[in-house]
């Protein structure tokens, strides 16, 4: 996260918008635990956009920002299915289990196939587990 964080910060700070995009595929589309090949064909060209429009508009998402929660997880008294991509950054696989150790009743799911953006990645599995939850 920090040597990702670094990247990122230099290459805006250069100016070198499309550095930061193709930090933030890696990062986010591709994770630490696969190869580009692995990754389902044009997933990154639907992401480089969005990616885009986010990093341009940074700074007005910190201007409005209200920042961390100081809430603690174990009050929430809902229904919460946790998802984690086994193909994701280790410290966000283990936040996803803290997370779903601590809330109380929450289920916890990881996708073999996905990296962080589990809806992209693997989106039938994801689906398939939301309609039974959500019909609780």
């Amino acid at each position: 996260m920090v040597a990702y964080d670094e990247a990122e910060t230099a290459a805006l700070a250069s100016g070198d918008l499309d550095a930061a995009v193709r930090i933030n595929l890696d990062m986010w589309l591709r994770g630490p635990a696969r190869r580009w090949e692995d990754v389902a064909a044009g997933l990154a060209d639907r992401l480089r956009g969005p990616l885009r429009t986010s990093l341009v508009n940074q700074g007005v998402v910190a201007e409005y920002s209200q920042g961390a929660t100081k809430g603690d997880v174990s009050a929430i008294s809902v229904p919460t299915l946790v998802g984690i991509g086994k193909l994701d950054v280790a410290d966000f696989q283990d936040i996803g289990r803290r997370y779903a150790s601590l809330i109380p009743d929450a289920a916890l799911v990881e996708f073999a196939t996905a990296a962080h953006l589990i809806a992209l990645d693997a989106p039938t599995e994801l689906t398939a587990l939301l309609g039974p939850f959500l019909a609780r």
